[in-house]
């Protein structure tokens, strides 16, 4: 799926203000990138480490991003009956817990 420049922009934007905000934990290098893969125009993402993998992310590193995201916010989850699959929905601004 092609993606929506004014998405990937508010990705970063969203990002770089989280970054910004809190710079003694940051988040990790190539965030802004896995999120613009997993949500290149929509809100909900359904796909595997592998998915990452071939994209360009080293395998090791996916689960770690994906739990920083979901610690700062911007990730939330949710258990899909499919082969025991997340689904995760895409918040900006990232929701403060």
């Amino acid at each position: 799926m092609p993606i929506d420049l004014r998405h990937l922009d508010d990705i970063i934007a969203a990002v770089e203000a989280y970054d910004s905000s809190h710079p003694s934990s940051p988040l990790p290098r190539n965030a802004d990138r896995l999120l613009a893969v997993m949500f290149p125009a929509e809100d909900m993402c359904q796909r595997s480490v592998d998915d990452f993998a071939g994209a360009g992310f080293d395998r090791r590193d996916v689960p770690r991003m994906l739990q920083a995201l979901l610690e700062a916010g911007f990730l939330s989850k949710q258990i899909s009956t499919k082969r025991a699959a997340y689904t995760y929905c895409l918040h900006l601004p990232p929701v403060q817990s």
